[in-house]
């Protein structure tokens, strides 16, 4: 008499953990079955593991099939199929090239016993590996099957696939391992990545960017001299560091004009008055991914080699103007060393969109165009500045 379980629970019913075991399937099933390929044909036929599923198996469609069901015990089978287009690649090889297109549906008795013959060998390769105990009606109706679909090639070409059906019951207790790490992250340290840095945040008049000049200094009144914020593959990330003492300026000395004072004697309209966000930034900087991790981690990092870097202000994606980074007590300011005329700003533009609206802006015309007329307020002639180059976006407009 024959034992039977009568509860047994299905295994590997979460998909996640059927896939964190693919390393398994893949040392196990595939090799076994590249053994017996490699022993079965001549030519180079090999096998890739492509997916490990459950119910609906995309791979099925789009092919017909040679399905042989094979019984592992009185109650349950495993199911092997083989596309045409594997079988007509078989076929090919141990019979020779037919002169006439394969169809599955016209194979002959000794063609499908080369076929079945070839699935049997398949199945004798991982039957060791399959819990065979057999099991009741109920866990047979409540099972899963897990297809498991490999493509064959031949010579690196594809030439059909092969899929292995199996109930879940049947598959073996995966006892997965932590893999030891081949590589330590020392290994990667000194690697350079390139990434913006942000220095600051102010939001100032449409007139002071106006009236912006060589040798100003702007405050960047959203800054701390120990914390900047790294611009990333999208993400904006805060981090703490320690301020660089050479970057101190006195607030009395010549460090430009103020430019609060030597505007607010002038009328202003409400254009003049609008506020925007201007933004001082390094461009392109050379981090090493240790310094990243040191980053991530929240350490207070030494980032002295940025300082050496040109810094930017930047509205929207216009740059206005260039120069170096300066302290003013608690705070990050910019030394005004260069303002961008409204050609250089469109060119600084680090977009193909702002590429090519620069372009577009700087071609020839055709018929006659009218100038356009600057807002009350603003400079005749005034080269450096253009209100077109910003468009605006404020509720409280």
């Amino acid at each position: 008499m024959t034992a039977v379980k009568n509860n047994k629970k299905p295994k590997q019913k979460n998909l996640e953990n059927l896939f964190k075991g693919y390393f398994w399937y893949y040392s196990n099933l595939y090799k076994n079955i590249q053994t017996v390929t490699d022993t079965f044909f001549e030519k180079d036929f090999s096998l890739r593991l492509i997916s490990i599923t459950k119910e609906d198996n995309i791979f099925f469609y789009g092919d017909e099939y040679f399905v042989n069901k094979i019984p592992v015990n009185k109650m349950s089978d495993i199911k092997i199929r083989i596309s045409s287009k594997a079988i007509s690649s078989i076929l090919d090889n141990a019979l020779g090239v037919s002169q006439t297109p394969f169809a599955l549906k016209n194979l002959t008795d000794i063609e499908a016993m080369l076929i079945k013959s070839f699935t049997v060998s398949v199945y004798k390769s991982f039957e060791d590996l399959l819990d065979k105990t057999e099991v009741n009606k109920k866990v047979i109706d409540s099972a899963q099957e897990y297809d498991i679909t490999f493509y064959l090639r031949i010579n690196g070409e594809h030439a059909g696939k092969i899929i292995l059906s199996i109930p879940d019951y049947m598959l073996p207790d995966i006892e997965l391992k932590e893999n030891k790490e081949v590589f330590d992250i020392s290994d990667f340290e000194d690697i350079k990545v390139k990434l913006n840095i942000c220095a600051g945040i102010s939001r100032i008049t449409l007139n002071d960017i106006k009236n912006i000049d060589i040798g100003d200094v702007i405050l960047l009144e959203h800054s701390n001299i120990n914390e900047m914020s790294v611009l990333w593959q999208g993400r904006r990330i805060s981090f703490r560091i320690n301020p660089n003492p050479s970057l101190i300026i006195s607030v009395n000395s010549n460090g430009g004009n103020n430019m609060e004072d030597e505007t607010s004697s002038k009328s202003q309209n409400m254009w003049d008055s609008i506020l925007v966000d201007i933004v001082a930034e390094f461009d392109n900087v050379k981090l090493t991914l240790g310094e990243l991790k040191q980053i991530s981690e929240g350490l207070v990092i030494d980032v002295g080699s940025v300082y050496d870097n040109k810094i930017r202000l930047r509205v929207e994606n216009q740059v206005v103007a260039t120069g170096e980074l300066v302290i003013l007590n608690d705070r990050y300011g910019v030394r005004v060393e260069n303002v961008l005329k409204t050609k250089d700003k469109k060119a600084a533009v680090n977009t193909p969109e702002g590429e090519k609206q620069a372009q577009k802006n700087d071609a020839p015309q055709k018929g006659k165009q009218k100038k356009p007329q600057a807002p009350q307020g603003a400079k005749a002639g005034d080269e450096n500045f253009d209100y077109s180059d910003f468009e605006i976006e404020d509720e409280s407009i």
